[in-house]
């Protein structure tokens, strides 16, 4: 049983600790929480109190859990009495000569009884008494020793195959006894490993001694490897059997089909998620050819909410329905155009009418642009819905206000549509509204040979003649 310590376990909140040993000073009374020494005095960490029995005080509770340690410390480099010559000799001075001494030792040899020593018997062993030793380093040296963290730690990573890095070298690997080998097993299945010859290698690869070439054993002629490194693959080898039926990037069907960017959904022969460009860099015609023997050539498929699909064809009879036509950009800036200055704007519930200062030299069906409004509305693009005269125009009207416009220009190229045969009165019908025919109650001068016009004097449907 300690004489000279005692250690208790604090509760939460806890500040008071009992001890009973003897002791001289109150600054033989030492302290210590979970191994750290704390300092004695009112403005320090703890005082001693001898009553109503003796015990130490914390200025600040401790922690629960924490190993509080009351510890006699008698102060082995201070002498508490000097006998002087001639000085009277007190009991009281002799008793407390006496116990510093004898304090002094039982401290010793508690703590010597409490610590590791060497086993007797055997000198060149430490006796542990069956206690954990901790606050151990990791171990640095050869000779060091090692805690069971550091150990549990390089045991578990070779348990799982996770070595540290670095720690296998050359040295660790078996020594090779000849040159020109490599560490490997031609002895069959679940042999150990041992040192192969170069013509052993050689036998492996299926590669005759000298030889510059490595053919596959099982694609013989089909893929080649040169003495340089280089892999050559043989013209033809590489069939549509090779290549994938899934992957996303490029795959082939079985029957064929090809999906580049997607898997081939099986409709078509040739499926592209992604845009196309085609780059004549030669004679630039034809750039690209689409060619039909039943139907369209070319559809136009739009398959958002509301697209339409459309149907470019020269088969007469064909699925996109009879005749050819052509379209023409309108939407494209036309940089020769000249700026007009608008002069007058008038208005109708529907449509507003600009004049010029100049002749516009605009036909109906094409598009103006409008600027200088603080109504940003009136700035736009519209299409051109009649031609007074060569400085007059009518469009739809943009906006209520009468914050007109002060300009305008020409955007886009104008291209007639050509109608060969057509013989649905509601496809015919569909082609004059999309194409907003020029009325006028006689036939416009402007009218380019082939147009269509409608004369509003008996809404009849008329052709400028090609005279």
């Amino acid at each position: 049983m300690a004489n000279t310590f005692i250690d208790d376990t604090a509760d939460a909140l806890q500040t008071e600790f009992l001890f009973n040993f003897p002791y001289l000073e109150d600054e033989h009374v030492a302290v210590f929480i979970d191994g750290v020494r704390q300092t004695i005095g009112v403005d320090e960490d703890y005082t001693v109190q001898t009553s109503p029995s003796k015990r130490i005080v914390l200025n600040v509770a401790a922690t629960g859990g924490e190993i509080v340690r009351v510890r006699r410390i008698s102060d082995p480099a201070t002498d508490l009495v000097d006998f002087q010559n001639g000085s009277v000799l007190t009991e009281s001075e002799l008793d407390r000569s006496y116990l510093h001494n004898r304090y002094l030792a039982e401290e010793s040899a508690e703590q010597n009884d409490i610590s590791l020593r060497v086993q007797a018997g055997a000198d060149d062993q430490f006796d542990a008494l069956n206690k954990k030793i901790i606050n151990v380093s990791d171990p640095t040296a050869d000779q060091d020793a090692a805690t069971k963290n550091y150990v549990d730690g390089v045991v578990g990573d070779v348990a799982v195959g996770a070595l540290p890095d670095n720690s296998v070298t050359y040295g660790k690997i078996q020594e090779a006894a000849t040159n020109n080998v490599l560490l490997g097993n031609d002895n069959g299945v679940n042999s150990d490993i041992q040192e192969l010859s170069a013509t052993e290698v050689r036998t492996m690869l299926n590669v005759a001694d000298g030889a510059n070439n490595y053919t596959h054993p099982h694609h013989a002629g089909d893929v080649t490897s040169t003495g340089d490194g280089a892999t050559v693959i043989a013209s033809g080898a590489v069939t549509s059997d090779k290549i994938s039926t899934t992957d996303t990037n490029f795959n082939v069907t079985a029957v064929g089909k090809v999906g580049i960017g997607k898997v081939n959904s099986g409709s078509y022969q040739l499926e592209v998620d992604g845009d196309i460009l085609i780059n004549d860099t030669g004679d630039n015609f034809p750039a690209a050819v689409f060619a039909g023997s039943a139907g369209a050539a070319i559809q136009l498929n739009d398959q958002s909410t509301n697209g339409q699909v459309f149907n470019l064809s020269s088969n007469t009879e064909g699925v996109g329905g009879p005749g050819t036509f052509a379209i023409g950009s309108i939407d494209g800036n036309d940089y020769s155009a000249p700026t007009l200055t608008i002069t007058n704007v008038t208005t109708t519930t529907d449509e507003a009418t600009y004049t010029f200062s100049s002749a516009h030299n605009i036909k109906q069906g094409e598009r103006v642009q409008t600027f200088g409004s603080s109504d940003a509305d009136w700035n736009t693009t519209s299409t051109v819905l009649s031609v007074g005269s060569t400085t007059q125009l009518t469009v739809t009207r943009p906006s209520v206000t009468t914050n007109y416009p002060t300009t305008a220009k020409r955007v886009g190229s104008y291209v007639t549509f050509s109608v060969r045969k057509d013989y649905e009165a509601n496809v015919m019908y569909t082609f004059l509204k999309a194409n907003q025919l020029p009325k006028a109650t006689s036939e416009p001068a402007w009218l380019e040979n082939g147009q269509v016009w409608i004369d509003t004097t008996d809404m009849s449907l008329k052709i400028k003649d090609y005279a």
